[in-house]
């Protein structure tokens, strides 16, 4: 099935990447011609293009852009959902500074001034890292 030229860790990559499969996606990777895939690029590619069409990932890159806050919906949950939505949508090439606008501009004015106070000024003046991380340990803090 698979061709190594790389590395090892290349290698163990793809090894594993067919455990992790079921169903459709399983089969479709056995059917695959020996040697057709030489490097974890190559599958990545190949699986995203098979099992994850042009359409859908316009309609969930969309999606993500169009974000807003849920009426009812807490300052985490939205960050939560926000979070699930970048991971089902492969390959967006969102850098954090952007998803953290996108995110900020979808919350409700209330919201907004709950992480603008959380921030200890405005939210959108912190570096993209900064920003990210205060959400992130907003997530924690309700975990514990």
């Amino acid at each position: 099935m698979f061709k190594y030229r790389d590395t090892e860790n290349e290698a163990v990559s793809l090894m594993m990447f067919s455990l992790s499969l079921t169903g459709e996606a399983k089969t479709w990777l056995n059917e695959l011609n020996e040697c057709t895939i030489e490097t974890w690029d190559e599958l990545r590619t190949a699986f995203i293009s098979r099992f994850f069409p042009l359409a859908l990932f316009d309609q969930l890159l969309g999606e993500i852009r169009a974000f807003s806050q849920h009426e009812n919906e807490s300052l985490i949950d939205a960050w939560l959902r926000m979070k699930e939505m970048l991971r089902n949508c492969h390959g967006h090439n969102l850098s954090k500074g952007n998803i953290i606008k996108i995110f900020y501009h979808g919350l409700s004015e209330i919201t907004k001034e709950v992480l603008n106070a959380a921030a200890g000024g405005i939210f959108l003046y912190k570096t993209p890292n900064q920003a990210y991380q205060l959400l992130e340990d907003k997530v924690l803090l309700k975990l514990d």
